[in-house]
């Protein structure tokens, strides 16, 4: 699995393949010789304010000076959903969303005219890491290829600390088991030396008894 990008990158298979979400769009103006965008206009052209979808990466391309469209917010990054994850963010199933539900809500705060998108993406995030860290203190064999629960980047953290948690397991397993064999050494030692100490004690005994 490759890593997150953070920022645009050309060469990131992750990027590009968030940059190719469908995004609802209308027209702003009458557009002639574009019909063929929208797969379900059977007309050769597109009116002013035809709604249809588009992928993110040409709304992203877009003149900003005399934009042909403009991007409306998909229902998961409103207010409306704001509420949800207020309640409860942790039980919901973001990976169901949008597999991609936090880098494309990154590249979506463009297009957003206030701090609402960032803050709410920012008090999820936030919210669910405690769930995560959770889990990676409870690792299990869970396959988490069939869990909606958990969008992309949420996995990868996931897969890291739930890592990071089994290296420092066994390493204290392995700590416990030297600081256990070093003890039975040192035990050993200490009872043989009780021992020759004792043989000592009787040769000595026995020697002052046959004179």
């Amino acid at each position: 699995m490759n890593k997150p990008s953070y920022y645009p990158n050309y060469y990131s298979i992750d990027d590009v393949m968030i940059t190719q979400e469908r995004i609802p769009s209308r027209a702003l103006q009458n557009l002639f010789g574009l019909g063929f965008l929208d797969t379900s206009e059977k007309g050769e052209h597109l009116e002013a304010n035809h709604q249809l979808e588009l992928p993110l990466w040409y709304l992203l391309q877009q003149d900003e000076r005399n934009p042909s469209f403009q991007l409306v917010i998909p229902d998961i990054f409103t207010t409306a959903y704001k509420e949800i994850y207020k309640a409860d963010a942790s039980y919901v199933e973001l990976g169901k969303l949008n597999k991609f539900y936090y880098e494309l809500g990154m590249y979506l705060c463009k297009f957003e005219t206030g701090d609402d998108l960032a803050s709410m993406l920012f008090d999820t995030a936030q919210e669910r890491i405690k769930g995560i860290k959770d889990m990676c203190n409870n690792v299990s064999s869970e396959n988490l290829t069939d869990n909606k629960k958990l969008e992309y980047m949420e996995r990868i953290l996931y897969e890291a600390g739930s890592k990071s948690h089994k290296m420092f397991s066994d390493w204290l397993q392995e700590k416990s088991v030297n600081i256990k064999s070093t003890e039975l050494v040192t035990n050993h030692r200490k009872r043989k030396r009780d021992e020759m100490d004792d043989d000592e004690v009787n040769s000595q005994v026995s020697q002052r008894s046959s004179m």
